[in-house]
């Protein structure tokens, strides 16, 4: 019998001033091929991160729609260095006409986890959730101090998730406390429509790239 399954999940749950969003999309390209995709993120993002908005965070900036634009970030510079464990993005936080929060500064924990691959059949996206998490063959976790009016705390997760040989799923959750000032600002409204958007968008970017260069592969 052929198990269905919707191609993109993702949900948002506030709590404890809180918010938790994941968003899980299936991808036609094996794990694989997946894992050099988070490779070259990896790699754009330490060493070229403007040319991450050319195909990760593609269509993800400033948009024709005032909601999609209640805060934007900037990018100043990004530091990645796998061998400590560390991260570091300097942003300028714009909310466009009030007011600009310069050299933002949200450094913290990184952490790059492989495993063997190991199939999940029959799986699918929208039973996912993070207190169940299949067998996965990348993991990176990143948790993020700053201390301040913008954000308290955050941190996230996202797995490259094996289905069969030419299937993978990728997983992600993001968990923002905001400090005193983003926390009256950012309504559920204005969260859905300006950081929940562009997780979905960034999930399918990933699926697009994944997908695209498996099928140039399987034509060489």
């Amino acid at each position: 019998m052929k198990v269905l399954c919707f191609l993109c999940f993702i949900t948002t749950v506030y709590l404890n001033k809180t918010y938790s969003t994941i968003c899980a999309v299936d991808v036609n390209a094996p794990a694989e091929v997946s894992d050099r995709i988070f490779a070259r993120f990896v790699s754009d993002f330490q060493q070229s991160p403007d040319a991450l908005f050319d195909w990760a965070l593609y269509g993800t900036g400033a948009q024709d729609d005032d909601e999609k634009n209640a805060f934007l970030l900037e990018y100043k510079e990004t530091v990645y260095l796998p061998e400590e464990n560390y991260g570091r993005i300097t942003v300028d936080v714009v909310i466009p006409g009030l007011t600009r929060f310069k050299n933002i500064v949200f450094e913290g924990n990184v952490i790059d986890e492989r495993l063997p691959v190991v199939y999940n059949d029959h799986l699918c996206t929208d039973s996912l959730n993070m207190n169940n998490i299949p067998n996965f063959t990348r993991h990176f976790e990143i948790d993020v101090h700053y201390s301040g009016k913008l954000l308290e705390h955050g941190f996230g997760n996202i797995y490259i998730i094996p289905k069969d040989s030419v299937h993978s799923v990728f997983l992600m959750d993001i968990n923002l406390k905001y400090g005193w000032f983003f926390n009256l600002f950012i309504t559920k409204k204005v969260y859905k429509n300006s950081v929940e958007w562009r997780v979905n968008r960034y999930m399918n970017n990933l699926k697009r790239v994944a997908e695209e260069l498996y099928e140039n592969e399987k034509t060489l």
